[in-house]
């Protein structure tokens, strides 16, 4: 239960700051950005950014999670209020972050973009904006479907930048390509990278 409560602490932070979460649900291969609206010892409500196209196939899952931060919440089912998704917390809601190092967020107005040397050409530079960061590695969110975001797909050069100055360079492996739904309704892919030395 300490744990939840902690967890719970960081979910305050999240609300206050108007960050992004994220809800997907194991019986659709999207992921759907949105916010936490408000919080209670016993659930989550969430702004319901899920078109309706998906609406059925969401609600045929039969397990939910919601990523905030380094921290992904669990749940067998979730409810609505007619407007809002009311996610249910329980003292095993809380499954822990494998991730090894502290990531941070950034908007799309944040101008932290990550440039892509293309490996099956290394001749175009590819710039995308990145969504998270940790020293470990980052996603970055793209409109388009390629063979260079494939997982296992080595990417020898890569420049981050930060406001236009160079913040590190080097290699990275794609590890992870997941669709994902913005709040604005537009399908992405998601795509994560692990730095490689």
């Amino acid at each position: 239960m300490a744990h939840l409560q902690s967890s719970l602490k960081m979910v305050e932070d999240v609300i206050r700051l108007k960050q992004s979460v994220y809800i997907s649900g194991d019986g659709l291969q999207v992921t759907f950005q949105t916010q936490v609206i408000a919080m209670q010892a016993d659930q989550f409500v969430l702004m319901n950014h899920i078109r309706p196209q998906f609406i059925t196939a969401f609600m045929a899952s039969r397990a939910f999670s919601v990523q905030v931060g380094m921290v992904r919440f669990q749940a067998d089912h979730i409810l609505s209020d007619g407007e809002h998704i009311i996610f249910p917390l329980r003292k095993d809601s809380v499954i822990e972050e494998t991730r090894q190092s502290e990531r941070f967020y950034f908007n799309a107005d944040e101008r932290v973009i990550v440039e892509i040397l293309n490996p099956f050409d290394n001749e175009t530079k590819i710039s995308k904006s990145v969504m998270d960061m940790s020293a470990t590695g980052l996603s970055l969110r793209t409109t388009f479907d390629s063979q260079l975001f494939q997982p296992d797909t080595y990417l020898g050069n890569l420049r981050i930048l930060v406001d236009g100055e160079l913040y590190k360079k080097g290699a990275g492996r794609i590890v992870y390509r997941r669709k994902l739904m913005d709040v604005s309704g537009h399908l992405r892919h998601q795509v994560g990278i692990k730095f490689e030395s």
